[in-house]
């Protein structure tokens, strides 16, 4: 019980460690509120089954031994990305138009899936933390890895949910404002656009 005592401690505080899936869950929820940003939370819980599931099968050391592999993940990764901040930049003047119409018609939910399973130094991190509390060397090490999953989820949730909530309270007055949104809707491009490079710099970087 220790060693998951442990997962969970050291899950929670990287939840915590301001990243870009923070700054985007907070950037969500303070431009459209609470529910879109859960959405999003909720997306990204469940890319961590994903992952989760490769570990197991053995397939994650596997596609990152392969730099090609990891490249074309990275590539359709940024490119998802470029689109996400070319739709909220094309629908930035929604929220002025139409303050009470949702600024993107589609799920929160998939583009959080997709931006998860989609980002391979999510599959870097999984395989290099996981390892470390599942104690592989002992039988049913496959059982305590999928346990672990569900407890990464779990944390996702209540932290990434828990900041989508204080911060979509702390801001719902200023979400009437039009020239709010407008300007969270610049905040979103500009993390879209920085997770893109993150992933555009892998590729170029692995390539040299």
């Amino acid at each position: 019980m220790s060693v998951y005592f442990s997962f969970i401690v050291t899950s929670v505080l990287l939840a915590l460690t301001p990243g870009p899936d923070v700054l985007l869950v907070v950037a969500i929820a303070a431009k459209e509120g609470f529910k879109k940003a859960l959405q999003l939370t909720l997306g990204l819980a469940s890319g961590v089954i994903f992952h989760t599931l490769l570990i197991i099968l053995g397939l994650s050391a596997i596609i990152i031994a392969s730099p090609l592999a990891m490249q074309l993940i990275a590539l359709f990764g940024a490119l998802y990305l470029l689109y996400l901040a070319w739709l909220t930049w094309q629908h930035r003047n929604d929220s002025i138009l139409a303050t009470d119409t949702p600024q993107i018609k589609g799920s929160y939910y998939w583009r959080g899936v997709i931006m998860n399973i989609s980002n391979p130094k999510v599959l870097l991190f999984f395989l290099a933390l996981f390892p470390q509390f599942a104690q592989l060397d002992q039988p049913g090490y496959h059982w305590r890895i999928a346990i672990l999953g569900l407890m990464f989820i779990g944390v996702t949730i209540v932290v990434f949910g828990g900041l989508a909530y204080l911060t979509a309270k702390s801001t719902q007055n200023f979400m009437r404002n039009p020239q709010f949104k407008l300007g969270m809707d610049y905040v979103t491009v500009l993390i879209f656009l920085f997770l893109a490079g993150l992933l555009l710099y892998s590729i170029f970087k692995n390539s040299l």
